[in-house]
């Protein structure tokens, strides 16, 4: 099995965890735990921060800036196996067609992802912005895993 597939594949693992987690993360209303609030609503997301600090949050002060934490550091793990994911296949010889066109789509809806991400934030957590955040994260996880199917039938159909 080549690089390319289980890079694929461990970026596909990565976009469902952190779709989990954002779930977890939006059904306990932690997603402004991390940011500046101002008389009870979010003014700021902190990005990169949390709270004023890149220091792990402690979760017996607030857990919710912890779940926050976690979000962040599970979009910055699978982002930069995005990147690896789509060098990797752009580079192989010979390039894999399917797989690096779908690729660099998921890299285009990251791109979108990461601008959703920091306008449900400063929203105050519009929950209409929220729902196309997810929906944005779900279609790059189909998009993912039709690239990981182009890759299984791609080294199905090549010799050893």
């Amino acid at each position: 099995m080549s690089l390319g597939k289980y890079l694929v594949y461990a970026t596909i693992l990565s976009t469902f965890v952190l779709i989990v987690w954002g779930a977890y993360l939006t059904a306990g209303n932690y997603g402004g735990d991390c940011g500046t609030t101002t008389g009870g609503s979010l003014v700021s997301s902190d990005w990169p921060f949390c709270n004023g600090s890149l220091a792990i949050p402690n979760p017996a002060v607030n857990y919710g800036a912890l779940v926050e934490y976690i979000h962040r550091t599970l979009s910055v793990i699978t982002s930069v196996f995005l990147v690896v994911v789509t060098v990797v296949v752009w580079r192989m010889k010979p390039r894999p067609v399917e797989p690096s066109r779908a690729l660099l789509l998921a890299l285009a809806m990251l791109i979108v992802q990461v601008g959703l991400g920091d306008v449900v934030v400063n929203s105050g957590l519009n929950a209409a912005i929220t729902a196309v955040h997810l929906a944005n994260a779900t279609a790059l996880f189909a998009v993912m895993v039709i690239a990981g199917t182009y890759m299984h039938i791609r080294e199905k159909r090549s010799p050893p």
